[in-house]
């Protein structure tokens, strides 16, 4: 391993990305139109009128046993404010009776956000962040005993939580951590709702389980994703693979633990669609930086994945990868852990409509400006 999560949080320490220290916001705790400090009193804010709802730094609230609708609404308090790590949201509410998986794969989560709203400056964790199945990775949750693919997929459902459900184009999530979260922190639209909200400058981390665990889970429409640290992830952000699901993502670091690869694309064969190997529609990925060559298990792994045909293109630019690459990099397709950067699987050997340019590979640092995320980070063996 080349870094650890302490030294990429050293390097991002004072600097806008991943929010927190650094992050010089446009919104807080006083521009709050009134101020929460329990649970009662954030559930009466969020059915009221009131435009801005504060909570102080020291507050910690339990959303568990409910869900939640944010709408027209912001949320804030004051991560990276004289050191306040920011208002603590939390549920332990997980499994498929839970109102933290209401309605299943296409249900809602702990909290809706709808309309024009906004939520900054806060820690949102959910049920998973300190379960030590692995001593390494809190939150990780490997593959479960059972005497049936049945049975593993039931006790699998039974772990399954979703933070965030953002319904509206106008919807900006800022300046938060998120973790614990075994299926989705984020969940992007719906089958029928394409939405492209904002996210930025958050760390999301420890969203870990085999076969999910997604800080943000594109499911329709296009969202901006930018200056953010990802780490301890499944996927940190993924794709369902509708026509019109894509996602640009800019300015992130990701690593050094993931248990897949970083960034992904569905097709949607995979989800219950026939044959049809449609993977999205446009996929943009530029000036981030992807600090693992391996996964948990030490095996090779990719830094991303998209899994059939864009409807438009996928787009992958001056990022820094430290995978060791010797002139062109070739398609292994559904070739499993083999040391290369990205791959495209279900079309082949060769790329199609991906373009390529401009990234830098391998652990020495990119002397060009503009490669990689601005992070400044010192590979170590």
């Amino acid at each position: 391993m080349y870094f650890t999560n302490e030294q990429v949080l050293n390097c991002l320490q004072g600097r806008d990305i991943a929010g927190g220290t650094g992050y010089e916001t446009d919104l807080g705790l006083e521009d709050a139109d009134i101020i929460v400090e329990d649970r009662d009193s954030l559930t009466d804010a969020f059915n009221s009128n009131v435009d801005v709802i504060g909570i102080p730094g020291d507050t910690e609230i339990d959303l568990s046993g409910d869900d939640y609708e944010l709408s027209n609404q912001t949320l804030v308090s004051d991560r990276g404010v004289n050191g306040s790590e920011g208002a603590l949201l939390y549920t332990t509410d997980h499994g498929d009776d839970s109102p933290a998986w209401d309605g299943g794969s296409n249900g809602r989560g702990v909290i809706t956000v709808a309309g024009d709203s906004r939520i900054s400056g806060i820690r949102y964790r959910g049920p998973y962040h300190d379960h030590y199945d692995n001593e390494e990775y809190p939150g990780y949750i490997p593959l479960a005993d059972g005497e049936t693919y049945e049975e593993r997929q039931e006790m699998r459902r039974d772990h399954y939580a979703r933070g965030l459900w953002i319904i509206d184009d106008d919807v900006e999530i800022d300046n938060c951590e998120l973790y614990g979260w075994p299926m989705q922190a984020i969940t992007i639209g719906s089958s029928s709702t394409v939405v492209s909200p904002h996210i930025h400058h958050i760390y999301g981390h420890d969203c870990m389980m085999v076969g999910a665990g997604y800080v943000v889970d594109v499911l329709n429409g296009h969202p901006t994703i930018e200056m953010s640290y990802f780490n301890a992830t499944c996927h940190s952000i993924s794709g369902f693979g509708h026509p019109e699901c894509g996602y640009t993502l800019e300015d992130c670091v990701f690593g050094p633990s993931t248990y897949s690869h970083a960034v992904d694309m569905h097709c949607l064969a995979e989800n219950g669609y026939g044959d049809d190997l449609t993977a999205g529609d446009r996929v943009e990925v530029r000036r981030c930086t992807f600090g693992f060559t391996h996964n948990i298990e030490g095996q090779n792994a990719q830094a991303i994945v998209f899994r059939g045909y864009p409807e438009d293109q996928y787009v992958t630019e001056n990022c820094w990868f430290l995978h060791d690459v010797d002139g062109t990099v070739e398609n292994v397709a559904n070739a499993g852990y083999e040391p290369v950067p990205y791959r495209q699987v279900n079309v082949g050997s060769n790329w199609h409509d991906w373009e390529f340019s401009g990234n830098h590979y391998g652990l020495d640092a990119p002397s060009e400006s503009g490669v990689g995320a601005p992070a400044n980070l010192e590979v170590s063996e």
